[in-house]
């Protein structure tokens, strides 16, 4: 190079980065200028003629030819053809001696980008290759761009399309009155982003389908886009975004926001017209959940409030207005204090507010003041609003008005504690009060009475009058018993036309009568209603606390037992409750009656537990226990019945019959081949001391036919207690007839054991309550492990009842107990289900 040309130093170290083939079928010029090149770029290939050349071009592609023209097998001419063909922009330079005209013109008809002729100048060939280097440096760089453009452009989240704007093909650019024309045109080109917003795949679907950009959108957004391209795109070369609804390949509505940008060509002519879209079906979402939001707070029945971080109203709604009176340009910028009715002290206000400031949410209920001045109830859910740095931005009230439902909720309370026809206490807030007086004169040690008040032929009056007659003469006797009593006494309807009052804290009995008189007297006047003159007296029965009861209900039973009595003695009079009309007096009869009935007509029932011997699980016995099956009680339990039996004398033919039929029941059940077992029953004391008990027991065995060693008598500790001669005789007989006898309830009689040597035992029946909670309950465990002990020293076999528990058994097979008898293994069984265990012989005992 010469100080002249000027040194490009982009374009030199771009040389050094390329390739370059150099055909020259001089072997001395080749390698010569070969070792020249190989200082200025990266590589150097070559080849002796134009064939060797090409096979060279096709191997290595180089970026720069350089060629001689004049060479055996093929010229470099014919050769920069060739290689034209595969690489048409593969920049050329040819080198030659000759400079004929023809060999220029060819050079220029093929394109060759250099002519240099020999003897070559090596600034002269360099300044040629520092061209070519500058057009392939120029060129990377275009195609960089261009496939930075087709990267950004594919791979954008924004949706590009384009479409061609020729005039001369008529494919997009239409006259407004031809919108409805069909044409011709399509879409040239889009990206992913545009595919996937309208459901597409490729765009080839759309150019096969014949569709340009006016087909994908609606009627309206079309009509819209062709005016914008008509004013907007075609005056300044982009249009201003618009919202444009495109159709998706299902035809649903896709909303974007769109611009037009419109390129244009070499010429300056609209070439293409580029709509770059955004996706806002989500913003129209949004948009439609605040038309919703905004449509919800103004027709909620809730007022609403909305402050600022200042506690300052700045939006309320409809409601708001409904129920407080004011209307939204009286209160915004105001505190919502305004509204405060000052039922509420500072330290309530002061409390609200720092709950809402701890949790950020706090709901109650708040007595506020309407614009009219009239307080009223409001449910209020006061909630606190963030923004993103987490700072108070607003605070949302929502409140009712809950007026209406403190109306009801004291109705509903008024009517759960008070008659509505009289409007005195019911029952329920009656037995409450009565209950409060109570404890009062228990504490205070002072007497109160209550009163049980009926009318006397009231349902006559009702009945041939009519229930509103009677009503207004209940409403009327309720006023005239009030009226006698003091304000510190309590008043009840308890039902139709029962009534009942508690004086409390009375010193004298006298104090009673004469309030008591004073109200029979008032319901003797005539009670004038509608045309009637109508009279009516009262029965009033009188408990007084603590002589006749300690609590509520044995005072008001005692005190409508009182009641009967002033009634059965004439009406129109009072009675003081005595023991003798004791409730419990009376359904003790009425139990008694129910009792004898139930043995003259044979509804007792017998039961069967089975008794198992520890080791084998076999059934060794039985126990005949008495049922009750009461017609309207149920089954009634014989702790219940059973004493009463005793004290009325019914218990010994009772305790007959349960004899016949326990021996009755086991002699069938050994005929019918089942095992044959001992049954035990019961003999209570007053049985013991009937003189012909030993005949009563051997009618039964005869009678039954069952051999006396299968009949166990069971006698308790108690009685046995009585070393009497007689008592001592009498087992000893039962022991020679053959009947086994065991002691019931071990260990819960008096210490003395001297009987266990006298009265000839069989057995040992550990009471249950020793065998609750053994082995957890050690105090039981030892007596329960001593009793057993006892029992095998004297011989006896032991037996323990009430074993509920695995744990009970365990410890009880552990103590070389002989047998059991309890829930864990079989509850007490009517015949037909003892006859199926009997049959089985044995219950399993491996727990």
């Amino acid at each position: 190079m010469t100080d002249a040309d000027p040194t490009n130093d982009a374009d030199i170290l771009y040389l050094k980065s390329l390739s370059i083939l150099y055909v020259e079928d001089e072997d001395e010029v080749r390698d010569q200028l070969k070792t020249y090149l190989q200082r200025r770029c990266r590589k150097v290939y070559t080849a002796a003629n134009g064939k060797k050349g090409i096979e060279a071009y096709k191997k290595h592609h180089p970026d720069i030819v350089i060629t001689d023209i004049l060479m055996p097998i093929m010229d470099g001419l014919k050769m920069s053809e060739i290689i034209q063909e595969i690489a048409p922009y593969v920049p050329i330079i040819i080198t030659t001696a000759f400079e004929e005209p023809r060999y220029f013109h060819r050079s220029i008809e093929l394109g060759v980008h250099q002519y240099v002729t020999k003897p070559i100048k090596l600034s002269i060939l360099e300044h040629a290759l520092l061209k070519c280097a500058r057009t392939l440096r120029a060129e990377a760089a275009l195609k960089e761009i261009e496939e930075r453009y087709r990267v950004l452009f594919k791979l954008s989240h924004i949706a590009i399309s384009v479409a061609d704007a020729d005039h001369g093909s008529q494919h997009l650019i239409i006259d407004k009155d031809s919108l409805n024309l069909p044409m011709e045109g399509g879409l040239i080109d889009c990206n992913d982003a545009f595919l996937d917003l309208i459901g597409y795949q490729d765009i080839k679907v759309l150019q096969d389908q014949g569709l340009n950009i006016y087909s994908i959108m609606t009627e309206a957004s079309a009509k819209l886009f062709n005016d914008l391209v008509q004013n907007e795109l075609l005056v300044k070369g982009f249009s201003s975004e618009f919202e444009l609804e495109l159709l998706s390949q299902n035809k649903t509505i896709v909303p974007v926001i769109a611009q037009l940008i419109l390129r244009y060509s070499e010429t300056g002519d609209p070439m293409e017209i580029w709509v770059v879209m955004r996706d806002i079906r989500e913003r129209r979402k949004i948009e439609e959940k605040l038309r919703l939001s905004a449509k919800v707070f103004e027709s909620s029945k809730d007022a609403i409030i909305i402050s600022d971080q200042h506690n300052k109203i700045i939006s309320v709604n409809s409601a708001f207005s409904d129920i407080t009176g004011y209307a939204g340009k009286d209160v915004l910028g105001q505190n919502p204090n305004i509204l405060q009715s000052g039922r509420h002290d500072k330290g309530f206000y002061q409390q609200l507010w720092s709950d809402l400031m701890m949790k950020g949410y706090w709901q109650g209920e708040i007595w506020n003041r309407r614009k009219n001045g009239e307080v009223y109830p409001e449910w209020i859910s006061i909630s606190i609003v963030y923004n993103d740095t987490n700072e108070i931005s607003h605070f949302i009230a929502i409140f009712s008005d809950i007026s209406d439902k403190k109306n009801t909720e004291a109705h509903i309370q008024f009517l759960a504690n008070y008659d509505p026809l009289t409007q005195l206490p019911n029952r329920r807030l009656f037995i409450d009060r009565l209950d409060q007086a109570i404890k009062t004169a228990a504490r205070e040690k002072s007497r109160l009475a209550v009163l049980f008040f009926d009318l006397d032929h009231f349902k006559t009056i009702n009945d041939s009058l009519g229930h509103s007659i009677g009503d207004q003469m209940l409403i009327e006797v309720s006023s005239r018993i009030s009226d006698c009593m003091r304000e510190i006494d309590s008043v009840s309807r308890l039902s139709g036309d029962e009534f009942a009052a508690v004086i409390a804290d009375i010193d004298e009995i006298g104090d009673v009568i004469i309030v008591v008189q004073k109200i029979i007297a008032a319901i003797r006047k005539v009670f004038k209603i509608n045309q009637y003159e109508l009279h009516v007296t009262i029965s009033i029965g009188i408990s007084v606390y603590p002589h006749d009861g300690k609590n509520y209900e044995v005072l008001l039973k005692n005190a409508d037992t009182a009641m009967y009595c002033a009634k059965n003695n004439g009406r129109d009079n009072f009675e003081f409750f005595s023991a003798s009309m004791s409730t419990q007096a009376l359904e003790r009869l009425s139990l008694e009656g129910s009792l004898r009935k139930a043995v003259e007509n044979n509804e007792l029932l017998i039961y069967y537990q089975p008794q198992i011997q520890v080791d084998t699980g076999k059934i060794v016995g039985m126990e005949a226990l008495l049922r009750w099956p009461h017609p309207e009680m149920g089954m009634i339990p014989p702790s219940k019945f059973i004493p009463l039996a005793e004290e009325t004398g019914l218990i010994n033919p009772i305790g007959k019959w349960v004899l016949q039929e326990a021996c009755r029941q086991n002699k069938a059940w050994q005929d019918q081949g089942l095992i044959a077992v001992q049954i035990a029953v019961n003999l209570s004391a007053v049985q013991f001391r009937q003189h012909n008990l030993l005949e009563i027991v051997k009618e039964a065995l005869i009678k039954s036919g069952l051999k006396p060693c299968f009949l166990e008598l069971e006698l308790t500790e108690s009685l046995l207690m009585d070393c009497s001669e007689f008592n001592v005789s009498l087992l000893r007989e039962f022991r020679q007839l053959g009947v086994e006898l065991s002691i019931d309830d071990f260990g819960t009689g008096y210490s003395s054991l001297s009987y266990l040597k006298r009265f000839p035992i069989n057995k040992l029946k550990i009471d249950r309550s020793f065998c609750m909670d053994i082995p957890k309950d050690r105090d039981n465990a030892s007596i329960t492990s001593a009793i057993i002990s006892l029992g095998h020293d004297l011989g006896l076999c032991v037996i323990a009842e009430g074993v509920e528990k695995a744990a009970q058994f365990n410890f009880l097979q552990a103590q070389q107990c002989d047998e059991i008898q309890g829930y864990l293994f079989s509850q007490p069984l009517p015949a037909d289900e003892m006859q199926l265990l009997l049959r089985k012989g044995f219950i399993k005992t491996d727990l």
